[in-house]
């Protein structure tokens, strides 16, 4: 141990025969009300102290749990030769006192004596050992009264004495070791919310003390609050109250005083806790069974008003580090409560905004305060000062280390207190400084980490809900920097329409102060644009994003990198639009000039690639698409490495290539890749490996792994709860891929329960025309027709149908879907009539046919869900004639072996077996089986007239586990009326993936 001891002065004294036990005679401690007894002149022959003995305090008869802590205690100090020491260390009101005291009731037999001090200060500490000089048996070893004897006859004890030194929040680690008694005997047990008094203990020897488990909080509260803790309805309401409490022992405590004063009923505790926090947190009456007589925000202003007085101190680097503490204290309670992390600073502490912000505008970059982001001679940010708060802040437990270096996080409580201290006047003012930081935090351009921009979005977000609950305005004031940045940043993240009302303040606002030409404006249109294109704002997209393309080609010279930007930005609406050819021509410009201007392996150009790729995909050119995502694969492999995120995304592309063109092994393979890459990259819980892990059970779904695709897609759908919430769209959509799996698994209520979540969900967050509302709304009739509610699903078919039109157009293949997903529903209910009229019209050339081509999967199945619909009618000859042409288009381009084409033969056969033509049938069914199942020599049973009974199936339209803007259109899976048929058996055993049988 180091430091100066209290003894270097002391007089020589001699002990003996001293045993006084406080568990066995008249000052019996544990039997004792927590009082102070005042010692005057007992024995003439000493000196008799002027303190008081400090008796220890009982337990609180409410104390619960923490029976860890407490085993830990008994099995360190247990069966000891020599002095021991241990530290509980904690925030405060986390219960380090009242887990001590259990420890030394349950001990009783075990210590011979125990000091109990209180180590709140050097004060304290004097005094509780002037006390103890006062009882009988210090008196009777001559001690003088001083703190000084009273340590060095404590240190010459021979007994197995505990000495708890309670409370040492405020001391360094060698101001407490100068009043530890001296020897090798005897027990030292120390509290405080000092994590640093390890050096006193080894850190083997110390233990942090955190918040209660949910069972023992709500026990805690119902025994304060003099209730039943066995009644069910008590424990329901108990247990929202410890969570928004988050289980602090001190602050449920005094909720249960405040119930059990008759002030309030535990079911209205939550509601008088909303409208009067601080209060309720701060209130002397109720400070529950605190021995020092205080309330949870009362022990917190203990730790503030000493940092305060350090600010005052004449050294300055104590004052220095105080100071930069408060200024903390100022921002971190207006950020997230988690994951604070010190990035937040060091890119603030290197933004350059300030320079380039036009001087019309309002900037954030202004108004940053840089007393804790100083620059040194390297320009590198300087953040000595900084760490010093932190360590301030640290060493009083208001706040605590994340789960790696430079991330920290404050209690719930704390965090609370940190705004409930302040008027509202200075609550507005931190909340802008916070702002002000995090604005400047973020970058422009893409450099910066997602998880980074992960983690900020949460802080911005939970920040302007502050803003919004002190203030009378909705939104901070405007700053052009701030809002064009989280504008994009809330969008990136999916936070749509919060981050379309700031971009369109961009843009009112460039366009008054700065013009409508103006570079800058016409950047703040591009955009909103990308906005819109997130939020299924299609149509006010494609204007602005045009209005952008002929600004630019006016005002710079051709083939100017942002005119090229601009052209893939138009491009990419036309995407969305189901506009493909325009979409296609655009893009291969974009290919073109980029190939030209940047060469063949600039990043900018590989993009552009990938971009056509996909549109490729969605005009069904999956030889051309495959072709592209090869061709970018190759480049981002050389260019960037196997193992760069890029590179890896490519491949997830490449596998859903393979998907489309019914190569799910292959797919399957190539996901798996891409899964152990990112898990070794990234990590377990990053959304790209979470992303992949979605993607995978895709695949799954696809081979017909429904149990593989269940258990990933629950996990995916755990973790994105965890990590990004309840209602994130990414969660939302998670959500609705779990339903399509319940229903290939036939869990058709399971899947219902989800999807009317989503739906919910979707309404409320993106609003009921957002093309992801509309998209959840058909997912939902599928289920319905699935569970044969065929009026609740004609109601939201029709709505659907009705939407799309509305906002896509007529020609539009998700509304063609729409046509085909109605005429599915009138199967179901014998409306024959009306599914033949939709079908037809969802094959005119005039509205298929023209968009996609004659070859298109989505034309071959509505093809094929015509011809289904002539067959019931009993139109044999026309379902022929169809079913013919369905065949033929599959074998020529997926080919004789391809599962769906086998399906098509399939369902020819039974339309060949209902027009008599039985030669053509059997020849049919026998190169079915021979297609299929060259091993297992039992044949399936083929469905003959009269005899099979048919059920409505509809196309499976799978929502992309992407975002919006880059979802793919569906799989390529023939939709038929299904006739019901034994499946087959492949060569592994297992049956073969069920398809859609045409019939």
């Amino acid at each position: 141990m180091s430091g100066a001891s209290v003894l270097a002065s002391a007089h020589h004294f001699v002990a003996s025969n001293n045993t006084f036990n406080t568990t066995n005679n008249t000052f019996n401690t544990t039997n004792t009300v927590s009082r102070m007894i005042h010692i005057h002149d007992i024995n003439s022959n000493s000196t008799t102290s002027d303190g008081v003995i400090p008796l220890m305090p009982n337990p609180s008869n409410r104390f619960t749990g923490q029976t860890e802590v407490i085993a830990k205690l008994k099995k360190h100090f247990f069966d000891t030769k020599k002095r021991k020491f241990f530290l509980l260390h904690g925030m405060g009101g986390i219960g380090k006192t009242q887990i001590c005291l259990k420890f030394v009731e349950e001990m009783s037999g075990y210590f011979s004596s125990v000091f109990w001090i209180d180590a709140s200060s050097i004060g304290t500490i004097t005094q509780g050992l002037k006390g103890i000089c006062n009882l009988p048996a210090a008196q009777s070893s001559g001690l003088d009264g001083s703190p000084e004897s009273a340590l060095h006859w404590i240190g010459l004890l021979k007994e197995n004495y505990v000495m708890v030194f309670d409370n040492a929040d405020i001391l360094s680690p060698a101001e407490l070791e100068a009043y530890l008694p001296p020897g090798r005997g005897g027990n030292i047990l120390i509290t405080s919310r000092n994590s640093t008094m390890k050096n006193l203990t080894l850190p083997e020897n110390s233990l942090e003390v955190t918040e209660m488990k949910e069972d023992d909080a709500i026990e805690l509260l119902l025994k304060a609050s003099c209730l039943d803790p066995f009644s069910v309805e008590f424990q329901a309401q108990a247990l929202n109250i410890v969570k928004e409490l988050s289980y602090l022992p001190l602050a449920i405590d005094q909720a249960g005083a405040y119930i059990a004063s008759g002030a309030t009923t535990i079911g209205d505790y939550l509601a008088k806790y909303s409208d009067h926090r601080k209060t309720l947190l701060s209130h002397s009456e109720f400070t529950g069974a605190s021995k020092y007589n205080r309330s949870v925000y009362g022990t917190l202003e203990l730790s503030y008003k000493e940092i305060q007085k350090r600010a005052e101190s004449n050294d300055s680097h104590k004052a220095n580090a105080a100071n930069s503490a408060r200024f903390l204290l100022k921002l971190f309670p207006f950020f997230h409560h988690e994951g604070i992390t010190e990035e937040i600073f060091s890119y603030a502490a290197l933004q350059e905004d300030e320079e380039t912000c036009n001087s019309k505008l309002p900037c954030a970059s202004s108004l940053l305060d840089r007393r804790l982001l100083p620059l040194n001679k390297s320009g590198i940010w300087d953040n000595f000062v900084f760490r010093e708060g932190l360590r301030v802040l640290l060493s009083f437990s208001l706040i605590k280390k994340g789960s790696s270096d430079g991330i920290y996080a404050m209690h719930p409580l704390v965090h609370a207190w940190g705004r409930d201290r302040l008027t509202l006047n200075k609550r507005t003012n931190c909340c802008l400084m916070a702002y002000i930081t995090l604005s400047c935090s973020l970058r422009w351009d893409i450099s910066q980490p997602y998880g980074f921009q992960r983690v900020l979005v949460t802080h911005l977000r939970v920040n302007m809900e502050y803003f919004k609950s002190d203030g009378s305005q909705n939104m901070v004031s405007y700053m052009d920097d701030a809002y064009a940045k989280f504008g994009r940043l809330l969008q990136e993240q999916g936070y749509f329409k919060q981050g379309e009302t700031l971009l369109n303040k961009v843009l009112d606002t460039r366009k008054e102060l700065l013009g409508v030409e103006h570079p800058d404006t016409i950047t703040a249109m591009a955009n909103l644009a990308a906005a819109y294109r997130d939020l299924g704002k299609y149509k006010e997209a494609e204007k602005l994003d045009i209005q952008v393309l002929d600004e630019r080609n006016r005002i710079l010279e051709a083939e100017h990198p942002d005119i090229i930007n601009a052209m893939g930005n138009l491009a990419a609406t036309y995407h969305e639009q189901g506009k493909y050819t325009e979409a296609e021509k655009l893009k291969i410009q974009v290919v073109e000039a980029r190939n030209r201007f940047l060469g063949v392996e600039h990043p900018d150009t590989i993009t552009a690639i990938a971009t056509l790729a996909l549109t490729y995909l969605e005009l069904g050119k999956y030889t051309e698409s495959e072709k592209l995502w090869i061709q970018v694969l190759d480049a981002r492999n050389r260019i960037l490495g196997v193992e760069h995120p890029e590179t890896i995304n490519t491949m997830g592309y490449l596998a859903s290539i393979y998907h489309e063109l019914g190569k799910h092994t292959e797919a399957e393979k190539l996901k798996i890749q891409v899964l152990d890459a990112k898990n070794r990259i990234f990590g377990e819980e990053h959304p790209e490996t979470i992303r992949t892990i979605a993607s995978l059970a895709a695949t799954y779904h696809e081979l017909g792994k429904y149990i593989e695709a269940e258990r990933l897609k629950v996990q995916v759908l755990d973790t994105r709860n965890k990590i990004l919430g309840v209602e994130h769209p990414v969660t939302i959509n998670s959500m609705g891929n779990l339903a399509a799996t319940y229903r290939k698994l036939e869990k058709y209520t399971e899947a219902e329960k989800l999807e009317i979540q989503v739906l919910d969900a979707r309404n409320r967050i993106l609003g009921v025309e957002h093309p992801d509302t509309i998209r959840a709304m058909a997912n939902l009739t599928r289920t319905y027709r699935r569970l044969k509610k065929y009026t609740e699903a004609e109601k939201l078919d029709i709505q659907v149908l009705d939407a799309r039109n509305r906002i896509l157009g007529v020609d539009h293949p998700e509304t063609i879907r729409a046509i085909a997903h109605l005429a599915a529903t009138y199967h179901g209910l014998g409306k024959y009539t009306e599914a033949e009229k939709l079908e037809i019209q969802v094959l005119d050339a005039n509205a298929r046919n023209r968009i996609l081509g004659v070859e298109h999967p989505d034309t071959i199945r509505a093809m094929a869900n015509l011809a289904a619909t002539y067959h019931n009618m009993g139109r044999y000859p026309e379902a022929e004639k169809l079913k013919i042409q369905v065949l033929d288009v599959m074998n020529r381009i997926l080919g004789v072996e391809h599962p769906d084409t086998i399906y098509a033969m399939r369902s020819l056969a039974a339309t060949y077996q209902h027009l008599g033509k039985y030669i053509e049938a059997e020849k049919l069914d026998i190169q079915v089986l021979d297609a299929t199942n060259p091993i297992v020599s039992t044949p399936w049973v083929i469905a003959t007239p009269g005899t099979t009974t048919f059920q409505e199936t509809v196309a499976t339209i799978e929502e992309s586990t992407q975002p919006s803007r880059k979802r793919r259109q569906p799989n390529f899976v023939p939709t038929m009326v299904t006739g019901k048929m034994p499946a087959a058996i492949g060569p592994d055993g297992r049956p073969l993936k069920k398809r859609y049988v045409f019939l």
